[in-house]
């Protein structure tokens, strides 16, 4: 009687956890937009702290795996294992699109009771059952594809176009590179200034997202400070990013 007592309790605990990584899941993928571009110059502590709380996480599942491939049969600890580490990948292709913003928060909830689960399978081996564990590790890979799928497009390096200003206060066509990372012709009109020269990307790269520089090379400068002005990415989305010059912020048309 003790023993099935035990058993239904550590069911409703693994269904209760099952059920807090799917909220935490579904948290995680509706705020983090990965449509929205990260600014270049973002502190990157609150990314750099979701990664160590994902790998953190993943190393304890894999402990308790090792650990349960002494007890025979233990397959539910195991999938909880494999289940956490394919979450923690997800969370990570995420994190990398995304950056860090609120959703990080459901990624603690979901790792978190991922990884309590997949301690209370290593414990109680005979007493658990291996649906929870096994829909555990089908959710996981589906998250694992979303997370791919939707972060799949990269950061925005599609810089060759035009890009303006609110009330054409200035202007900026960059042409198409004459070969790749070489970079090619800009042409920044400001009023009644018009600037030509030549542009290239950053290398090497020197931030999270890539970088353009404008050399001016003698010519007439719209802009004053030094003949390599620097270009960047502050935020839009990838179907209108907006770019920085000189305290100006430049929608790509």
């Amino acid at each position: 009687m003790g023993e099935e007592a035990t058993s239904r309790r550590s069911a409703v605990v693994l269904w209760s956890a099952l059920g807090a990584e799917a909220a935490g899941l579904v948290g995680t993928f509706a705020l983090a937009d990965t449509t929205v571009l990260v600014p270049e110059y973002d502190g990157s502590f609150g990314e750099e702290c979701a990664v160590l709380l994902c790998v953190a996480l993943a190393v304890l599942p894999v402990v308790v795996a090792v650990l349960a491939l002494r007890t025979p049969r233990n397959t539910t600890a195991v999938c909880r294992a494999a289940a956490s580490w394919v979450l923690a990948l997800a969370l990570l292709i995420v994190l990398v699109a995304a950056g860090s913003g609120p959703w990080v928060f459901w990624c603690a909830v979901t790792m978190v009771a991922a990884c309590a689960a997949t301690v209370i399978c290593a414990g109680n081996p005979p007493t658990l059952s291996k649906p929870p564990s096994r829909v555990a590790a089908a959710i996981a890979v589906v998250a694992l594809v979303a997370a791919a799928c939707g972060s799949c497009s990269g950061p925005y390096m599609d810089y060759p176009g035009v890009w303006s200003a609110p009330k054409d206060a200035a202007s900026l066509t960059l042409t198409e590179e004459t070969a790749p990372g070489q970079g090619g012709q800009y042409t920044l009109r400001m009023g009644a200034c018009t600037e030509q020269g030549s542009w290239v990307f950053d290398y090497p790269q020197m931030s999270t997202s890539v970088q353009v520089w404008l050399h001016r090379e003698g010519a007439t400068a719209c802009i004053p400070g030094n003949p390599a002005t620097q270009v960047h990415i502050v935020g839009g989305d990838r179907v209108a990013p907006v770019m920085a010059l000189a305290g100006l912020l430049l929608t790509k048309q």
